[in-house]
């Protein structure tokens, strides 16, 4: 399957379970937003790609910003818009793929986001050096760009391949790691209890296996100033300036 239908008949059932509470990770986001001085001046406009749930969404809103939240999964975005009515926000709702950024140039974004491990969705290390550039034209002069993706750097072996990511008396997440040259395969398998026993359910895609220097290069090639990069439970975040 490619990423979207494997959001769409598998993995988008069970993502904000897997995710655990959201308005915790919003109100995390929204803090280390605060904490790295990417709040909004003036209203400005910010347009999450990958929106999901709206974890990164809800925050941008709550720190000023006017907010695109794109998404490509019909499930995730019902689920964002419930969560922007119970907290009172307004956002501008968009069910699309991210390359789809060009068509707001013309709003003059200040803020785009890439969040989670998104970028890697993509089919290829091309298309992402296109999205890429994509959000440098979109951006005005001076504009963010926050991206984050997982390190791929070293190959998983033997056991180490199968990841528990979330469990509960009903449901036990576990992710399995195929690593290919440019590729992941990524299983995500779920078991639920059910009456009668526990059923499993299953579905693999493919990730790109982006590393960190290849994300570095192809911001520079676009136009970008990196600022700053991090990263926390193999999780690389970086902050790029047009």
């Amino acid at each position: 399957m490619n990423a979207k239908n494997h959001y769409a008949n598998h993995l988008g059932n069970f993502y904000s379970w897997m995710l655990g509470d959201w308005k915790t990770k919003e109100t995390e986001f929204r803090e280390f937003l605060f904490k790295k001085n990417l709040t909004a001046k003036r209203n400005e406009l910010a347009i999450d790609l990958g929106a999901g749930n709206g974890v990164q969404s809800l925050a941008l809103s709550k720190l000023g910003y006017q907010v695109i939240a794109v998404d490509f999964n019909k499930q995730l975005l019902s689920e964002l818009k419930k969560n922007a009515k119970d907290s009172n926000q307004s956002i501008q709702i968009v069910e699309d793929d991210i390359l789809s950024v060009v068509q707001w140039k013309d709003k003059q974004p200040k803020f785009i986001l890439c969040c989670g491990d998104t970028i890697t969705h993509l089919n290829s290390k091309e298309e992402i050096q296109v999205f890429i550039k994509s959000c440098y034209e979109s951006l005005i002069p001076g504009g963010n760009f926050l991206i984050s993706f997982r390190d791929y750097s070293k190959s998983l072996t033997g056991d180490s391949r199968f990841i528990p990511v979330m469990s509960d008396p009903s449901k036990i997440h576990t992710c399995v790691l195929e690593y290919e040259e440019d590729k992941i395969r990524v299983t995500d398998q779920l078991y639920e209890k059910k009456e009668g026993g526990w059923v499993m359910s299953v579905s693999s895609y493919f990730k790109v296996r982006l590393l960190e220097e290849e994300c570095l290069l192809y911001l520079k090639e676009a136009g970008f100033h990196s600022e700053w990069k991090e990263t926390f439970q193999r999780m690389i975040t970086i902050l790029a300036k047009k």
